[in-house]
C-alpha cells in the first residue's frame, strides 16, 4: 500500500472535521456573491498625511511676538489707511504725493478690498467696519469703469473676498464686526462677482481671455501689440496670456466653490491651467518649466520664455499651493510632482551664482531666465517670491535640498537690498554668471553699470523700488519655517528703510532711484504711486513676522499670490 493512502486513511478526525468545515464556509460564500447584489459606494482615496510646515521647537521664546517693531508696522498701516481714507476713499488708488486719485482696477476701491485681510489680521477693527460697510452696500460689481483684467480682479478682489468669509469662519473677525447676516451678504456679493469672471473663460481652449467685457458676458482680446521686426503684423495671430495668468486662478476659485457648492468655479480654474500642468510642450532644455506666452484658441507656446519671473512667477508658486488646498483631489500629486520639477529646473536652468568683481569678493546666486537659446542674466524684484516657495514646498516634502537652494537666493535678493545707499532693492538687476554657469546676455555698459558691479557684484537695470513685497515675503516664510533670527533682522533692516525714505503726508510712495545716496533734510525722489499690495502684502508680512508665530500659522493657512489667507484643510 502506498505510503501516501496509508496517511488518508489514518487522518485525524478533527482534521477532517475543519476541512468539512471550510468547504460549507466556502460555498456558503460563493453563493452570496453569486446572489447578492453589491451597492455602489462613493470611489475613496486614501487620506494623504498632513504635514507641519512652520518649525515646532521655538527655543527661549525666539516665536513670541516682537511688540514694538510689530506696533511700528501697525502704526505704518494706520497711517496708510488713514491716509487713503482723507484723499482717496472709494477709488482704488491714492497718489501718495500729492494727494490726488486714481482708478487703476476698475474703480471698485481696489485698496479697501485687497487690504481687508490685512485689517482683519491687525485686529483694526475700526478700520474693518468702515471697508466691509464699503464693499457690502457701494461696490457694484455690474459697473466697472472699462473692461476687466480677469487676472488682477481674481487675485486682489476676489482672493480678498472669500478670504475675508474664512476669517470670519475661523473667528479670526469676531461676529461684533461680521456678523453671521454680513458674512451671508458678503458671500453673495463674491459669488457675484465670480460668476463675473467666468466667461473669462469661455476660450476654445478654457485657457482665459486677457479682459472681460461686463457688459456683453465675453471675453476680448487685448489690443493688438506689434512685431518688432514688421510693425506691419501683429506680434501674435491669436490672443496670448503668460503662464501667470493662466495658472493663478485655482485658489480663489476652489475656495469659493468650497464656500458656496457651486463646481463651476474651480472647474473653469483647473480647466484653464490643465494646458500647463499636462502640458505637451515641455523640452528638454529646462525640464518643468513651461514656454510663454501661450494662445488662447491652440494652447500652443507661441514664444519661448522660461523663468520664475514675472508673467511666469504665480503659477510655479499656485502649484505647490494647490496641493496644500486640495489634498484630498486625485491631481493634488500630479501637482507636487509638477512643482518638484520646475524647483529643480530653477536650480539647475535658471539659478547662477555671481562672478566676483574687482572690489567685492563675495558671490551670490541669482536667477535668470532662458529665451530660446538666450540666458537672460537679470532678475526683478518679483522673483524674490521663489526663496519663500521653495521654502514652503521643501519643508512641505521634505527636501532640505530645495530649502537650502531658498535660503541661498534669499541671500541674494537681500543683498540687492543691503548694498544700496537706500537700504531698498532695485526693481531689476543683473550680474556675471561665474564659471561653469552658463554666459549671461547681458553686460555693463553705462560708467554707473560698470561702477555698481565692480563695487558691488551687480549692476542696476531699473532703479525704481515700486512698495513691492517679494522679499519681505520670502523673509516671512524663512523665519516661520527655520526660526533664525537673522531673517527677522534682515525684515527690520528693510521695514526702517522702508519707512524713513518711501513715508510721505498721505501714505507711502515708491523711490525713483533706490541707488541715489539720501540728501540730510530733502525728501527722497518719489514715484507719485501706491499699489493696493503695499497694505495687503509687504506690510501684512512685516507685522506678521514680528507677531507671534501662532498667528497666521502656516499650518493653518495658506497665503494667495496677494497674501489673503485660505484656510488648509485638516
Amino acid at each position: 500500500m502506498p505510503p501516501y493512502y496509508r496517511r488518508n486513511r489514518n487522518r485525524n478526525p478533527i482534521t477532517t472535521f475543519k476541512f468539512v468545515c471550510a468547504a460549507f464556509i466556502l460555498s456558503f460564500y460563493l453563493l452570496y456573491i453569486a446572489f447578492h447584489k453589491p451597492q455602489a459606494v462613493a470611489r475613496k482615496y486614501p487620506k494623504p498625511q498632513r504635514t507641519r510646515i512652520q518649525l515646532e521647537k521655538w527655543k527661549n521664546g525666539t516665536g513670541k511676538a516682537g511688540q514694538m517693531r510689530k506696533e511700528r508696522v501697525r502704526k505704518a498701516m494706520h497711517h496708510t489707511f488713514w491716509g487713503y481714507r482723507k484723499k482717496a476713499w472709494g477709488f482704488d488708488d491714492i497718489m501718495p504725493v500729492s494727494g490726488n486719485v486714481y482708478n487703476s482696477r476698475n474703480g471698485w476701491g481696489a485698496f479697501i478690498v485687497d487690504t481687508s485681510t490685512t485689517l482683519a489680521l491687525m485686529g483694526m477693527w475700526e478700520e474693518l467696519r468702515l471697508s466691509l460697510d464699503f464693499i457690502l452696500d457701494d461696490i457694484d460689481f455690474d459697473n466697472p469703469g472699462g473692461l476687466v483684467d480677469p487676472f488682477e480682479t481674481t487675485i486682489r478682489y476676489l482672493g480678498a473676498l472669500v478670504s475675508l468669509t474664512e476669517l470670519a469662519d475661523a473667528k479670526v473677525i469676531p461676529t461684533s464686526v461680521m456678523s453671521a447676516e454680513k458674512r451671508q451678504k458678503l458671500l453673495k456679493k463674491t459669488e457675484h462677482l465670480g460668476r463675473r469672471l467666468l466667461p473669462a473663460y469661455n476660450s476654445p481652449t478654457g485657457l482665459p481671455w486677457p479682459r472681460v467685457n461686463f457688459t456683453t458676458h465675453t471675453g476680448v482680446a487685448d489690443p493688438p501689440t506689434v512685431h518688432k521686426l514688421d510693425p506691419s503684423k501683429p506680434h501674435y495671430k491669436n490672443p496670448a496670456v503668460g503662464p501667470a495668468r493662466a495658472g493663478s486662478n485655482i485658489l480663489e476659485n476652489c475656495v469659493l466653490t468650497k464656500l458656496t457648492g457651486n463646481s463651476d468655479y474651480c472647474g473653469h480654474a483647473t480647466g484653464s491651467w490643465a494646458h500647463l500642468v499636462w502640458n505637451r510642450w515641455i523640452v528638454d532644455d529646462a525640464p518643468g518649466l513651461v514656454d510663454g506666452p501661450i494662445d488662447i484658441f491652440t494652447a500652443e507656446p507661441v514664444g519661448r520664455q522660461k523663468h520664475w519671473d514675472a508673467g511666469h512667477d504665480s503659477y510655479y508658486e499656485y502649484l505647490i499651493k494647490a496641493s496644500l488646498l486640495l489634498p484630498h483631489s486625485p491631481n493634488a500629486k500630479w501637482y507636487t510632482k509638477r512643482w518638484v520639477h520646475a524647483a529643480e529646473a530653477l536650480r539647475h536652468n535658471l539659478s547662477s551664482r555671481a562672478k566676483p568683481s574687482s572690489n567685492y569678493a563675495e558671490s551670490h546666486l541669482y536667477m535668470g531666465k532662458i529665451n530660446g537659446p538666450w540666458y537672460l542674466n537679470e532678475q526683478s524684484h518679483l522673483a524674490c517670491f521663489a526663496p519663500g516657495n521653495l521654502l514652503l514646498g521643501g519643508r512641505h516634502l521634505n527636501r532640505g535640498d530645495l530649502v537650502i537652494l531658498g535660503q541661498a537666493l534669499l541671500e541674494g535678493c537681500r543683498h540687492s537690498y543691503q548694498t544700496t545707499p537706500t537700504g531698498i532693492g532695485p526693481e531689476v538687476w543683473s550680474w556675471s554668471a561665474a564659471s561653469p554657469y552658463r554666459n549671461g546676455t547681458f553686460t555693463p555698459t553705462s560708467p554707473r553699470q560698470i561702477s555698481e558691479f565692480a563695487n558691488h557684484g551687480f549692476w542696476v537695470v531699473d532703479p525704481q523700488y515700486k512698495l513691492r513685497p517679494e522679499y519681505m515675503e520670502s523673509l516671512f516664510y524663512a523665519w516661520r519655517i527655520t526660526g533664525e533670527q537673522r531673517y527677522r533682522e534682515w525684515a527690520w533692516q528693510a521695514f526702517e528703510a522702508m519707512e524713513t525714505h518711501c513715508k510721505t503726508p498721505n501714505g507711502f510712495a515708491g523711490l525713483k532711484d533706490v541707488m541715489a545716496k539720501p540728501v540730510k533734510g530733502e525728501n527722497p525722489a518719489w514715484v507719485d504711486e501706491s499699489e493696493s499690495f503695499w497694505g495687503a502684502e509687504t506690510l501684512k508680512y512685516a507685522w506678521l513676522i514680528f507677531e507671534d508665530v501662532g498667528v497666521g500659522s502656516l499650518d493653518e493657512w495658506i497665503y494667495s499670490t496677494e497674501g489673503h489667507l485660505f484656510r488648509r484643510p485638516p
